[in-house]
């Protein structure tokens, strides 16, 4: 190793260790309870931690218990980590377990990459590694690269899962075959999925898997906005011309594009009957109108919802309990989304922008709180996406 290399412990040239609240120790020859206890010793030189970058190390199954014992116990709970990095770790299904009582009940870890790992897709691990993101905060998830899944992991995973907060998943080259279809298909058609981006690319559903998928987000799902399925064909596709593949890629760029376009006008009528129900059904007169009347009015401010979904803003906003405190009725500012919080209310009667001049959240660089609050309001009266149940309640 060169003299640059040993100031930085990386024949790489990239510098390695703690600092801003990251614990970055990726490809730091990090191996087994000893490589674990290395990151902790990191973890706990710092006050706070957001994120443990961690990939391309050899912690497996061993270091995985060692350093999410401690990540679940009261010492490293207090570490609100957002985004943890584990890809390509020799992680077995111990170690997923292991993290999975971490995940359980876990309001900040928000991303996890667990790409190119060893899971071996055991039945009962996969269903508790469910339960857990379903217990969980996790929004984005990753498991790209992991072959040894396969159809087992399909037949476990999505019959489990119901995670309010999962937005992303990533299920790349994990063996997949049309026997996993029927699974994905229940899955992305019920009110289970809310799920806004899916990457399935190199996997083995063949054209009647991959068609199968596509017919149902056409249906049944109006919340996904960004899907990949390429190279997904089989033994099986022989017949299939290169003309059908480039239309089923057609119809799905066109049902995408129809979810993208329906997504925000939906989420502003839901806005919009929020804002005029307070006024509403918070400050009745004696001369007010029955109240099954007021809100059938209120609901032609809002066509576009199902009844089920205009029924939960309307409860919402008739319960005084939902109204924010004074003390935090200032506008929330745009902070490092690091170390974002979420303790300040939206503010939805406010009709000034969302975003100031100096807002870079599109950027990724900085969160805008306002519309982190917009954001999960709307999904907390599941009107992040356009309900195809119109007349349900």
């Amino acid at each position: 190793m060169d003299f640059f290399a040993s100031l930085t412990g990386s024949s790489r040239g990239r510098p390695l260790g703690s600092s801003r609240g990251y614990v970055d120790l990726m490809d730091a020859s990090l191996t087994s309870v000893e490589g674990a206890q290395v990151i902790i010793n990191h973890i706990t030189s710092q006050s706070t931690v957001t994120k443990l970058i961690l990939g391309h190390n050899h912690l497996g199954d061993a270091g995985c218990l060692v350093l999410f014992r401690f990540l679940a116990s009261p010492a490293g709970r207090v570490y609100p980590i957002a985004e943890i990095s584990l890809n390509a770790n020799d992680i077995g299904d111990k170690g997923l377990l292991a993290l999975a009582g971490y995940l359980k009940g876990n309001v900040h870890l928000r991303e996890l990459f667990l790409q190119n790992n060893l899971f071996g897709g055991d039945a009962t691990t996969i269903r508790m590694f469910a339960a857990a993101i379903n217990k969980s905060k996790l929004e984005s998830l990753s498991l790209t690269t992991n072959p040894s899944l396969s159809d087992t992991f399909a037949a476990s995973f999505f019959p489990s899962l119901d995670a309010t907060t999962l937005r992303e998943l990533h299920i790349s080259a994990v063996e997949l075959t049309h026997l996993s279809a029927p699974s994905m298909v229940d899955f992305i058609t019920s009110r289970r999925c809310r799920l806004t981006t899916l990457k399935c690319n190199g996997n083995n559903l063949g054209y009647d898997g991959v068609t199968s998928l596509i017919k149902a987000i056409d249906r049944f799902n109006y919340s996904l906005t960004s899907v990949e399925l390429l190279s997904n064909q089989c033994t099986e596709d022989e017949d299939v011309s290169r003309d059908d593949w480039m239309a089923a890629e057609t119809a799905l760029r066109g049902i995408l594009a129809r979810n993208s376009t329906l997504k925000p006008q939906l989420q502003k009528e839901a806005v919009q009957l929020l804002r005029y129900a307070r006024q509403v059904l918070l400050h009745p007169s004696k001369t007010s109108l029955p109240a099954e009347l007021l809100q059938h009015i209120l609901g032609f401010l809002a066509p576009d919802l199902s009844l089920r979904q205009r029924i939960n803003v309307l409860n919402y906003a008739s319960a005084k309990g939902t109204l924010p405190a004074l003390s935090v009725r200032e506008r929330a500012a745009c902070v490092s989304s690091a170390f974002s919080t979420f303790g300040t209310l939206w503010r939805v009667n406010d009709n000034s922008p969302n975003h100031d001049g100096n807002c870079t959240s599109c950027s990724g660089s900085l969160v805008c709180q306002r519309e982190v609050q917009r954001q999960r309001w709307l999904d907390q009266v599941d009107c992040a996406s356009w309900d195809p149940h119109l007349g349900d309640a």
